[in-house]
C-alpha cells in the first residue's frame, strides 16, 4: 500500500486540485492521498461521495506554525494554541503529524522536549522544501526523539501527486492503530518538487482570494 500524507484540493486557497482529478490520478497510480488542506476539511464529504480511497487530515495553522491531523472528523480552528491543537487531534482518535519543521520559508514548527512526546509523526521529506537541509534536521530529530518518520508531497497541482510516497504493508485504511502499526514498517519513495510550485502556488492563492472578494 502506497500513502502520500501531505496533500492539497481545490479546498485549500493555494491549490487548484479538483478532487475528481485527484480520485482519477490516485487509482491510476496507486497512491492514497491524506486530504490535508489548510484549515479545512471540507473536501473529505466529496472524497467519500465518490467512492475515493483516503486519509481525512487538515493542516492547521496554529498559533506558531503549521501541524497536520490525520484521521480527523472534525475542524481544528486556525490560531489555535500548538500544544491545544495536538490535544484536539488526539481526542478525535487522530494523529498529530508534524510537517516541514524546519523549513523556513513556511510556518514551521520546532516542538520543546515535552511537545515531542506528543508528536505522533515527523515529516522527514516534504517534496517542496527548497534546500535538503531542512528535511535532514528534521530526521534527525525524529530519530533523536525516537518519532515515526513520513513522506509528504504537499501536492497543490495534480502534476505533484505520485511521485512522493510512504510504502506500507496493507492494512484498514479507515483504522489509526492499524495506520501507526504499518507506519513503523514504511519505505519512504521521494521526488523533490521543481523550483517554480511554491511561486506559482502562491499566484492561485492571490487569484482567489481575489475572486472571494469579487464575489461578495
Amino acid at each position: 500500500m502506497k500513502l502520500d500524507l501531505h496533500c492539497h484540493t481545490s479546498h485549500s486557497i493555494d491549490s487548484i486540485i479538483k478532487i475528481a482529478d485527484l480520485k482519477k490520478r490516485s487509482e491510476k497510480t496507486g497512491v492514497i492521498p491524506a486530504i490535508t488542506d489548510h484549515n479545512s476539511i471540507g473536501a473529505h464529504r466529496e472524497m467519500r461521495s465518490l467512492g475515493a480511497s483516503f486519509i481525512p487530515g487538515e493542516e492547521i495553522r496554529t498559533d506558531r506554525g503549521d501541524l497536520i491531523g490525520l484521521y480527523l472528523t472534525e475542524n481544528i480552528p486556525k490560531r489555535t494554541p500548538f500544544a491545544e491543537a495536538i490535544d484536539k487531534i488526539h481526542s478525535q482518535g487522530g494523529i498529530a503529524y508534524l510537517p516541514h519543521m524546519y523549513d523556513r520559508s513556511r510556518k514551521g514548527v520546532i516542538p520543546s522536549e515535552e511537545e515531542a512526546e506528543r508528536i505522533d509523526i515527523i515529516e522527514v521529506f516534504n517534496s517542496r522544501c527548497p534546500l535538503e537541509e531542512f528535511n535532514a534536521k528534521a530526521a534527525a530529530f525524529a530519530g533523536r526523539q525516537k518519532i515515526l518518520q513520513a513522506c509528504g508531497s504537499d501536492s497543490h497541482f495534480l502534476f505533484e501527486f505520485g511521485s512522493t510516497y510512504n510504502e506500507v504493508p496493507d492494512f484498514d485504511i479507515g483504522s489509526p492503530k492499524e495506520f501507526i502499526q504499518a507506519m513503523g514498517s514504511a519505505r519512504m519513495a521521494t521526488k523533490k518538487a521543481t523550483v517554480f510550485v511554491r511561486g506559482t502556488t502562491a499566484l492561485v492563492a492571490v487569484a482567489k482570494k481575489t475572486l472571494q472578494r469579487l464575489r461578495h
